[in-house]
């Protein structure tokens, strides 16, 4: 037999061998796997920073810094009335002493429709309490305290008349006074509607004052039948009465046209003029 024959037998022996250990490996069952580990991709969405409520805010309280900050939002979210810190950098500062339209809850989106700032129109209706109303009188620096009154300060409303008081026949003039109102909050003096940084005194010759409805005809009588002043108050006294209410004593026109006054221990008849 020739070595060429010879290799050629070895080779095919060789491959047979081979071939059963392969038969013999599937039909065991044992399989060659391999385990793959894909890393998941992170795709950052796009968001821009808009002022919101850090907190719950009630209609018509008072906005400060505390009540807003910004916040991540979501581009595709956005809405066009959305107040961005890229297009209103100093909303924050804008913002602070405005007044809540309407009810606004925690991370709620802030929008220039939603709060009402000073000198806007419509802030007077958003000061105001819930049933009161807004009325104003005319004062000087005599009758205002020397300018010492600021608005959210309380006052007394003083009414001062002159009346002609019959006295052994003859007429006389007398002036009388008496507080018509206690407690009354000062919505503005002139076009003031808060208190300025600094500002010692507001000279002004209009004070609007809040009362309820029943008060504001009760002291445009008042107003109509004499000189009105204002005396200010303690900061402390604030609360001590309900804003806006008047005295159980309190002026009153139909009822008031004649009173007595008694000197030396004789009663004398008084009319207004």
């Amino acid at each position: 037999m020739s070595i060429a024959k010879i290799a050629v037998l070895l080779i095919a022996a060789i491959a047979a061998i081979a071939a059963a250990f392969l038969v013999r490996g599937i039909s065991s069952g044992q399989e060659v796997t391999s385990s793959v580990t894909i890393e998941p991709t992170i795709i950052s969405e796009p968001v821009e920073l808009i002022l919101v409520a850090s907190s719950d805010i009630e209609v018509g309280q008072r906005i400060s810094t505390s009540h807003l900050e910004w916040t991540e939002w979501p581009k595709k979210a956005m809405n066009k009335s959305y107040l961005t810190q890229e297009d209103n950098p100093k909303a924050l500062e804008d913002y602070a002493g405005a007044i809540a339209r309407v009810k606004l809850m925690s991370n709620e989106p802030i929008t220039s429709r939603k709060l009402i700032n000073s000198g806007s129109a419509g802030f007077m209706a958003a000061v105001l309490s819930p049933g009161m109303r807004a009325v104003s009188v005319e004062i000087s620096e005599e009758t205002g305290a020397g300018g010492f009154i600021l608005p959210n300060d309380n006052v007394d409303i003083i009414l001062t008349r002159e009346l002609d008081i019959i006295e052994n026949n003859v007429v006389k003039t007398v002036f009388t006074s008496q507080t018509v109102f206690e407690n009354v909050r000062v919505l503005a003096i002139d076009q003031t509607y808060r208190e300025i940084d600094d500002e010692q005194v507001v000279l002004g010759s209009t004070a609007t004052l809040e009362l309820n409805g029943a008060d504001v005809e009760l002291l445009a009588r008042a107003d109509a039948s004499g000189d009105i002043s204002l005396a200010l108050r303690s900061i402390s006294d604030v609360g001590i009465n309900a804003q806006g209410s008047s005295r159980s004593t309190g002026f009153n026109s139909a009822t008031q046209s004649q009173i007595k006054i008694y000197k030396y221990g004789v009663a004398s008849q008084v009319g207004t003029q």
